[in-house]
């Protein structure tokens, strides 16, 4: 089960640990049984606590971006840690996500 707040009409998912095969296809479910029970159009992805990303973890955060552009929806991610930062630059995803430093600039854009 995922940790999340609701803020204004946005929802905020607290991600943490390691995004890699182990647990990226239970994510992806949640997050498309939020978006499609709770009518979920707006999400804020709080990376705070995630040490590694594998390209697992990547594919999961595309399909969750594209099922909501399907709604018109909105994805935001904040507070990547630098050492994840990269793999995003290297694989070249930074334009792909709407990234901010905080939690609080993502909910406020």
């Amino acid at each position: 089960m995922l940790n999340t707040k609701k803020s204004g009409n946005s929802t905020v998912v607290y991600l943490e640990g390691r995004l890699d095969v182990s647990v990226s296809n239970e994510i992806e479910e949640e997050l498309a049984k939020m978006i499609d029970s709770e009518d979920c159009k707006h999400l804020v992805l709080n990376m705070e606590k995630v040490e590694y990303m594998s390209s697992s973890g990547f594919r999961a955060c595309i399909a969750t971006l594209r099922k909501l552009n399907a709604k018109e929806g909105t994805m935001k991610l904040s507070n990547i840690r630098p050492s994840v930062k990269r793999i995003f630059d290297v694989i070249e995803l930074t334009s792909l996500f709407d990234i901010y430093e905080t939690e609080a600039e993502a909910l406020n854009s």
